[in-house]
């Protein structure tokens, strides 16, 4: 059992079976999204190449490679490339830098024209062992490369990104790691021992099964991971693993002058020296940060990559996936520029009045604290476009014209930085950035970019703040305009209550003007009821609907504008006409319009009323011989809410919402008018069958 589990031939063979697990798994469950054609290469070619080896490691003391196990050994290493090549392309295959598709393009092209070169030699003439350490050199370099991309798949997966993107750089790192260890013996000793071959099954297998679950975990994670399109950001992944393939080959020459044995032995222990640090300053977030800064600080000129912290920063203010309110976004904004673990933000609530502590990010909000916008520190801020640093306030006055510590950062003793955030020349706000755990000097460069991006924030809260304005306006607009609709109700309940008090005094003997008196003061109560209905409902819009005859509504009409110059002229007639109105709402509607038309028409002329039916529908004609309209002024004013021609006199928006309740019942208003021969409204109505409620 013991010997089994040493024979390299039997992980091989687990292998195979896991890659034919995976391939099955992949073509029936439909699975792997946009990488299922290179999951499925890299399926055949695992269970290929774990074949193949799986042959040759029976009782083999020392390995090394043939014209058949290089093939297959480039097969397997070309499909975890592909895997690897598409998901540093992205979704859209535009993620990847031009230049580093250029490279990789080059390195194939060379590594195929070498490899036919060897084999055209072994055609020529027959295996030897140099041929077989120069298949080695040239896997070696196709393993590096893997190596290398797995590394730079691992450092651009985001930090909340799927733990099977996180299993599948892993995986591929392991056996690629596991390759340059057996090709590299194979270098630098002419053969691998069979050690170093049950270390490339036994990784062989783990890598298959950690495909497979990650394939199991997320089919569709490729969409799921952004690249940088930088090219330095391949650089160092690059640059390591060409370092690697010249060390080997520097020291290539002096291996060979070693006996077989000890060569073997050395290499292994040359390549682990060496490339298990590496490996983990490749694949560690930690370390790989750190040489980053050490790297950007001595041997850049820059240490912060603008471009990337300008996405970065457009990304906090406006992505939809941070649900946090914009005031406190704005904070974390400019806070992660210098690493700052809180802060606060002020605001300047109007032109005249303090800033007040508006917001705050991972500390406490100060709500009852506010500074004078004449405050010497903000003054000298702005004037300056300076970022105030305590600390430096501190060493050296001097740089701040003298300024001492302001009273109001004592409620904020950890508080470091003071960004004015500035549009249009004021300063509408400012962020109190506290101090990070770690050991920090404001330079020109934090300075810059604290000042550009505050100007950015400045502009989003000023947007924001200006949103807020806008949807407080508007309510006030709804609300007025609520309030303009029951005045208008309330002007022509007014007007009848004011013709009964106007003739009481003269009529009040009179048993049939007390009865009208009466009937009007019945009238404006129920109007007046129904309007306290509508406004307790939040509207002032038409009520319920019913079965009504037209011919009653505008005998109702009529009578309501009887008292008026010239009278109007109704004849009773289609009184077999019924529709679906709101009663109360249609008969203000249509004295509304006759009211318009006695006023547009001298005492002496005519207004005609009409009701008959046409096509189907109930046709009512409102007819005078007055002024007209012009035609740009029915199109452009008549039906626009809140334009009158009457001066103080008007609401404007009668006609509006006369409109607006004909078109709600389903029916239709329009206006002929010529200037100087009067006008004609048409409202044209659905008419209801008389017995429709019988059927």
């Amino acid at each position: 059992m013991f010997d089994l589990i040493l024979d390299p031939s039997t992980w091989f063979s687990l292998a195979a079976g896991a890659f034919l697990v995976l391939g099955v798994y992949v073509w029936f469950a439909d699975s792997g999204g946009l990488m299922k054609a290179q999951l499925l290469l890299l399926s055949v070619a695992g269970l290929l190449w774990n074949v193949r080896f799986s042959a040759i490691s029976r009782d083999v003391i020392s390995f090394s490679l043939d014209t058949w196990s290089y093939l297959t050994e480039m097969v397997i290493l070309i499909a975890w490339f592909f895997v690897l090549y598409r998901l540093l392309l992205g979704p859209y295959k535009q993620s990847m830098p031009e230049l580093i598709r250029r490279f990789l393009y080059l390195f194939w092209a060379v590594t195929a024209f070498a490899s036919v070169i060897v084999v055209w030699l072994v055609i020529k003439n027959g295996e030897s062992v140099w041929i077989g350490q120069y298949y080695a050199v040239l896997g070696l370099g196709m393993a590096l490369a893997c190596l290398a991309l797995s590394a730079q798949l691992m450092r651009d997966t985001p930090i909340e990104g799927p733990a099977a993107l996180m299993a599948f750089s892993g995986g591929a790192g392991a056996f690629s790691g596991a390759q340059i260890l057996l090709l590299g013996v194979i270098v630098l000793g002419g053969s691998a021992p069979s050690g170093v071959l049950l270390v490339s099954g036994v990784v062989s297998v783990v890598s298959a099964f950690t495909i497979l679950f990650a394939v199991y975990q997320a089919p569709q994670w490729s969409l799921e991971i952004f690249v940088s399109p930088q090219p330095r950001g391949y650089v160092p992944r690059l640059f390591a693993a060409v370092g690697a393939m010249l060390l080997t080959l520097a020291v290539w020459s002096w291996f060979r002058g070693l006996p077989p044995g000890r060569a073997q032995w050395f290499s292994v222990l040359l390549i682990l020296s060496v490339g298990i640090p590496v490996s983990v300053l490749l694949f560690s977030q930690t370390l790989s940060a750190r040489m980053r800064v050490v790297f950007s600080k001595h041997f850049l000129p820059f240490r912060y990559d603008y471009r990337e912290e300008w996405l970065r920063l457009i990304d906090t203010l406006a992505s939809p996936e941070n649900r946090l309110p914009l005031p406190e976004r704005a904070i974390q904004a400019v806070a992660q520029i210098v690493g700052s673990p809180a802060g606060v933000l002020w605001m300047l609530r109007s032109d005249k009045g303090p800033y007040v502590c508006s917001a705050n990010w991972n500390t406490r909000l100060w709500s009852e604290a506010h500074v004078s916008p004449d405050d010497q520190v903000l003054e000298f801020m702005c004037k300056r476009q300076w970022i105030l640093d305590t600390a430096e306030l501190k060493r050296d006055p001097g740089l701040y014209d003298g300024l001492t510590r302001p009273d109001w950062l004592e409620h904020f003793p950890d508080g470091l930085l003071v960004v004015p955030l500035i549009s249009h020349e004021d300063l509408i706000a400012f962020v109190v950035l506290f101090q990070s755990s770690s050991a920090f000097r404001l330079t020109y460069e934090e300075i810059d970019l604290l000042r550009t991006s505050g100007r950015q924030v400045a502009a989003h809260l000023a947007q924001y703040e200006a949103d807020q304005k806008l949807a407080e306006s508007k309510q006030f607009e709804a609300f007025n305009r609520l309030t303009a609709f029951v005045m208008h109700d309330l002007k022509n309940l007014i007007a009848q209550q004011s013709l009964v008090v106007k003739n009481a005094a003269r009529h009040k003997n009179n048993p049939a003007f007390f009865e009208d008196a009466v009937a009007t003061v019945e009238n404006s109560v129920v109007r007046m009821n129904k309007l306290l209905q509508q406004l307790q409902g939040g509207e002032a819009g038409a009520g319920p609907r019913e079965k009504v005859r037209l011919a009653s509504i505008l005998s109702e009409a009529v009578g309501r504008c009887g008292s008026r110059k010239p009278s109007p002229h109704w004849k009773e007639e289609a009184l077999d006409l019924f529709a679906y109105v709101d009663r109360e709402g249609f008969t203000s509607v249509l004295a509304h319009v006759i009211r318009n038309a006695q006023e547009a028409t001298g005492q002496d002329g005519q207004v005609n009323i009409g009701l008959v039916r046409e096509k189907g529908d109930a046709l009512i004609t409102v007819k005078d011989n007055g002024c007209g309209m012009e035609p740009e002024f029915i199109r452009d004013r008549l039906f626009r809410p809140f334009d009158s021609t009457k001066g103080s006199q008007g609401m404007g928006i009668g006609a509006y919402q006369a409109r607006a309740l004909v078109v709600d019942s389903g029916g239709v208003m329009e206006v002929q008018s010529t200037p100087g021969k009067g006008s004609c409204f048409f409202i044209r109505m659905p008419a209801v069958a008389v017995d429709f409620e019988a059927q």
